[in-house]
């Protein structure tokens, strides 16, 4: 056997075994092909894609890179590339990638793809939709490319036209459950509710939930009789989510149910002040028999049909008594710019500390920082900012200082649900593509009625709401 022969059979071996989930069997036999065939850039590709496939994409990206320089023609190696610039953020790379694959075979739908989700990244949103409408034309049955199409106009306030395109999209794909997840999103933005919590139900079945639906050996509640019966509320995904969905614990109770709650350790405490509530556990803990259960958001759709359904009442979390610092005619404020960097749009929901710092300029207030864990580095900045959140035993320990008070500023985190559930006065700071629950072209909400909304004029450009709410703390001040 040739040294090409034996290279290609290391090569194919490698394939199958990756194919099978055999990640470690199948990089052995990739470098064993590289030894006999060293640089070759298909070998390197796949060793790219194995590496990618087991979360190493540090090394998957050196991967592609060697399998493009050794032949700059190899448009999927491009593509991928720039797949796992992507991901890691890296979007200004993962555009030139892309932006080489597509001139190398503009037929290619996923360089288009690729091109699109690596300008949506920069916050191009407008080019972006060009580069997927691109895709579509290139291959119009391909499901990814419409439903990103979509998606992206859909943030750029384009919602009819957005729901439209996911609806021909799953015409097409009738279970490709992602694109009924996203339609979900766009029908409740638009404040279309009783068909979006029959979408939001997909979910489950999206890939980033697989496996994620909790208690299924117990009986699902879809609005059976409660009188009597013990149901399990359950949280899932963020904390935010939690915070806004809990609102629904008395409404369950008073169908004649025992609740029992479980959430995230870290709101324990706060849920156990919900009115109603009969017990809360700390996700994982031992549960007592339960006649039915549901989760926390899919309560949505049993209580609210339409918009003017949701029941806002606030506070409807609690702190009891808490000590207010004296403030001698000034302001407390509290900030949150940033929220997790695991969250999948927290590219545009979160900000730098130095965009929202021309706020701590303004005079008579003291500012509050209510980042979690936050450097020294950034409070001793100014000395505007008096206080921090620091490292917090819970959302209980937050809520206390929350409540000392006299505002909130932020960008869409919990910390925006955890000020609205407790009745506080609060701003949030929206991008142009706002989450769902934040609807659009108005500055109030229908969750929390302490909430004013200030809204991006631009992708990616939080200058006008700064500046508004620069303005609008004057008044605020005044009225206090």
């Amino acid at each position: 056997m040739s040294e090409q022969d034996r290279a290609n059979a290391l090569l194919q071996e490698g394939i199958e075994r990756a194919k099978c989930g055999k990640l470690d069997d199948a990089l052995r036999l990739f470098d064993d092909a590289l030894e006999v065939a060293p640089e070759n850039p298909v070998v390197n590709y796949n060793r790219g894609l194995a590496r990618q496939q087991a979360g190493s994409i540090e090394a998957a990206i050196v991967a592609y890179r060697a399998a493009t320089e050794v032949q700059p023609q190899f448009t999927e190696a491009w593509i991928n590339l720039s797949q796992a610039l992507k991901l890691l953020g890296r979007f200004s790379q993962a555009l030139e990638a892309a932006e080489r694959s597509v001139q190398l075979d503009p037929a290619e739908p996923s360089a288009w793809l690729a091109k699109g989700n690596a300008l949506r990244g920069l916050n191009a949103l407008a080019q972006a939709a060009d580069s997927f409408r691109s895709g579509v034309f290139a291959d119009p049955g391909d499901r990814l490319l419409k439903a990103s199409l979509a998606n992206t106009i859909r943030e750029l306030g384009q919602v009819p036209e957005a729901i439209r395109l996911l609806r021909e999209t799953i015409e097409a794909h009738p279970d490709f459950a992602e694109a009924h997840r996203d339609l979900a999103h766009a029908l409740l933005l638009n404040g279309e509710y009783r068909e979006g919590w029959i979408e939001n139900r997909w979910r489950w079945d999206t890939e980033s939930l697989q496996n994620a639906k909790r208690h299924q050996e117990i009986p699902e509640w879809k609005g059976q009789p409660l009188t009597s019966k013990r149901i399990l509320l359950w949280d899932e995904q963020g904390f935010g989510d939690a915070i806004q969905f809990v609102r629904f614990v008395p409404w369950v109770a008073e169908m004649g149910a025992e609740v029992v709650l479980e959430a995230q350790p870290q709101l324990v405490r706060l849920f156990e002040t919900v009115a109603e509530v009969g017990e809360v556990i700390p996700r994982g803990g031992a549960l007592p028999p339960v006649d039915y259960q549901v989760s926390l958001i899919d309560l949505g759709g049993v209580f609210c049909s339409e918009v003017a359904s949701i029941p806002n009442e606030t506070p409807y979390v609690h702190v009891g008594k808490i000590y207010r610092p004296p403030t001698e005619n000034r302001l407390r404020v509290g900030l949150c710019w940033a929220g997790n960097p695991c969250h999948d749009n927290d590219r545009n929901r979160s900000m730098t500390y130095e965009t929202l710092s021309p706020l701590l300029e303004l005079p008579q207030i003291d500012f509050v920082s209510l980042q979690i864990a936050q450097g020294d580095c950034e409070m001793s900045a100014t000395g505007n900012l008096k206080e921090s959140l620091g490292d917090p035993v819970d959302f209980h320990e937050t809520a206390r200082l929350v409540a000392t008070l006299d505002l909130v500023i932020t960008i869409d985190s919990s910390i925006a649900h955890l000020a609205g559930a407790l009745g506080q006065a609060v701003w949030v700071l929206l991008p142009y593509g706002p989450d769902w629950r934040w609807m659009l072209g108005r500055d109030d909400s229908p969750w929390y009625p302490g909430t004013t909304l200030f809204r991006q004029a631009e992708p990616g450009d939080w200058s006008a709401p700064i500046r508004e709410i620069s303005q609008k703390i004057t008044d605020f001040f005044a009225q206090k």
